[in-house]
């Protein structure tokens, strides 16, 4: 498409004006000239909706236009029953999202669920924080999460309980 596929189709509205239609890129807007008064009137028209994320929300309104898209298998994998039935479906999808169209985030914790590797964690246990990877803080290493863990500076390569302490 030229940068410039205007199209200017008269139409004589009354004695008054002259209306004009003018195509730009993918956008049809009216171009109004009334000649008594020299004002011009711009308003956008309907067009064909675009989804560039594949998320369902048109992108004029998408908040979010880079939702992450589900990672697809080809419908003979091997574990099958184990993955979202999505995944096994061809063409693009995006995760769901919400009527802005960002992702959403189970648990409140501020981390995606495509990108939380404990999605569905409990208030208790994001209370002592939150990892980059969206599952509980876990601050020394030792095995155990900082909310459960009962000593919090325990030496890396140190054997623990199940409350974070050297055994």
């Amino acid at each position: 498409m030229k940068f410039w596929d205007a199209v200017a189709i008269k139409l004589i509205i009354g004695s008054s004006h002259i209306s004009h239609i003018v195509k730009y890129q993918n956008m049809r807007l009216f171009l109004l000239v009334f000649t008594f008064s020299c004002s011009i009137v711009f308003c956008q028209t309907s067009t064909a909706a675009q989804d560039s994320d594949n998320d369902g929300v048109d992108d004029s309104v998408d908040k979010c236009p880079n939702t992450a898209q589900l990672k697809k298998l080809s419908p003979d994998f091997k574990y099958a029953a184990a993955v979202n039935p999505e995944r096994l479906k061809p063409g693009s999808q995006a995760y769901p999202v919400n009527k802005d169209g960002c992702e959403y985030d189970a648990d409140n914790d501020g981390v995606v669920n495509s990108q939380d590797y404990c999605p569905e964690n409990s208030e208790i246990e994001l209370s002592k924080g939150v990892a980059d990877n969206g599952c509980p803080k876990h601050s020394d290493f030792d095995g155990t999460p900082d909310y459960r863990d009962k000593c919090p500076s325990t030496p890396r390569g140190v054997k623990t309980d199940k409350d974070g302490c050297p055994i």
